[in-house]
């Protein structure tokens, strides 16, 4: 089994996971600020004394502009040192991977009263878009459904509102301090055949960062 390292810095939970050399081992921390001075550290404690790895998983967005930066310039930095590849996987994709059901919407908090989400069908290793990811309000998800019946809520942006979960049939899945590093990892594992070379890697938004300054290139 292939040896990935997965890390995801989407949401406010932080977190990293290898899986493929003995019992998966796993970090995750909520932070606020300076996500680039604790991630590395957990990151060479988690690998330890693993001499070599296949991959490196990460959570490419949609997600916290900042956050996203640290995750996916982490990643590439570990990928070119170890000379491995980089497998992408969607930040909304992962959160749904954490859970199962015909009908999973996965959320993330996107500021502004809006939401990142998309819908899925979940069943054992199959993962299935629904929908195409979106950034609304709460509300506009919800009534866009196309399903019936009860559905699975993941994601940190679920818990902005469970009422209106709830009230729309929703039943919230999600362990706030879990990070889905281990979810990504596992994408990876099963991904690695579609695995890119750094300089291929790129963020993927659905919405332009606030900041209207000019962003350098993740890697040149």
């Amino acid at each position: 089994m292939s040896v990935v390292l997965g890390i995801d810095t989407a949401g406010p939970v932080i977190g990293a996971a290898v899986l493929g050399d003995g019992p998966p081992r796993q970090w995750s921390s909520r932070v606020v600020r300076g996500a680039d001075g604790v991630l590395l550290p957990a990151i060479a404690d988690l690998l330890g004394t693993i001499e070599a790895i296949d991959a490196v998983a990460v959570s490419v967005g949609p997600g916290a502009f900042t956050g996203l930066r640290v995750g996916v310039s982490t990643a590439l930095g570990l990928a070119v040192s170890r000379s491995v590849s980089v497998v992408c996987v969607s930040s909304l994709e992962a959160r749904a991977a954490m859970c199962e059901g015909p009908e999973v919407l996965s959320i993330l908090d996107a500021r502004k009263s809006r939401v990142y989400a998309q819908w899925f069908s979940v069943s054992g290793e199959t993962l299935i878009d629904r929908s195409p990811p979106v950034d609304l309000p709460l509300q506009e998800v919800l009534e866009g459904r196309t399903g019936a019946g009860p559905f699975v809520a993941v994601g940190e942006g679920a818990l902005l509102d469970i009422e209106r979960i709830n009230a729309a049939g929703g039943q919230l899945i999600d362990e706030p301090d879990q990070s889905p590093a281990w979810a990504v990892a596992r994408l990876g594992q099963r991904r690695i055949e579609a695995a890119l070379r750094p300089q291929e890697v790129a963020l993927r938004y659905l919405r332009p960062p606030d900041a209207k300054k000019q962003v350098k290139p993740l890697l040149s």
